[in-house]
C-alpha cells in the first residue's frame, strides 16, 4: 500500500507542479502586456495592479497587489506594494474564496485595461480552486499515510469472530 501511495502522491505533485507552472505562464504574459501598454500611457494611465504567483511546499498562492511609487525622482522614488484581500461573498463561515470581487481589483485599474484583468482573474481563479483541491488531497493522502502504518491487529494473533 506504501507503494501505491507514494505513486498517488507523486503523480497529485506533479499535477500541483503544472497548475503552478500554467499560473506563472499567465502572470509573466499579463506582466508582459502591461508593460508593452504601459510604455506608451501617461503617468495617471499606467496600470500599477500586478498578479503574482509563489508556491510553498504545497501550497501555492496567487494574488494581487498594486504599486504605488512614493518620493521624488531625483530623490529615489521608493515603490510600496499593497495586497489586495480576497473577500468571501458567501454567508457560511467556511466557504473558500478562489477568486476576486471584480470590483476590489477594477477599482485599481486605468479602464483601458479591464478585460485584460478580468480575463486574467477567471483563470487565476482557476488554477486557485485546482491547487487548493490538490493540496486537501495532499493532506488526506499523508493522513491515510500515517493510518495505514499504525498496525491495527498483529498478523500473528488469531482472529476471532462472533456466531
Amino acid at each position: 500500500m506504501e507503494d501505491r501511495i507514494r505513486d498517488v502522491r507523486a503523480l497529485l505533485q506533479a499535477q500541483l507542479k503544472d497548475v503552478f507552472e500554467q499560473a506563472r505562464d499567465l502572470g509573466n504574459r499579463y506582466l508582459q502586456e502591461v508593460m508593452e501598454a504601459n510604455t506608451g500611457k501617461e503617468w495617471s494611465q499606467k496600470n500599477t495592479l500586478q498578479f503574482r504567483v509563489r508556491q510553498r511546499g504545497n501550497a501555492l498562492s496567487i494574488e494581487w497587489y498594486v504599486v504605488n511609487w512614493y518620493g521624488r525622482k531625483t530623490q529615489g522614488r521608493e515603490a510600496r506594494r499593497t495586497y489586495i484581500p480576497k473577500r468571501n461573498s458567501s454567508r457560511r463561515r467556511d466557504a473558500q474564496a478562489f477568486g476576486y470581487r471584480m470590483e476590489d481589483l477594477l477599482r485599481h485599474t486605468s479602464g483601458w485595461d479591464d478585460d485584460l484583468v478580468t480575463a486574467v482573474e477567471s483563470e487565476a481563479s482557476e488554477y486557485r480552486r485546482q491547487a487548493h483541491y490538490l493540496a486537501d488531497l495532499l493532506v488526506t493522502l499523508g493522513r491515510l499515510e500515517r493510518f495505514a502504518k499504525v498496525p491495527t491487529q498483529s498478523q500473528d494473533e488469531p482472529k476471532e469472530y462472533a456466531s
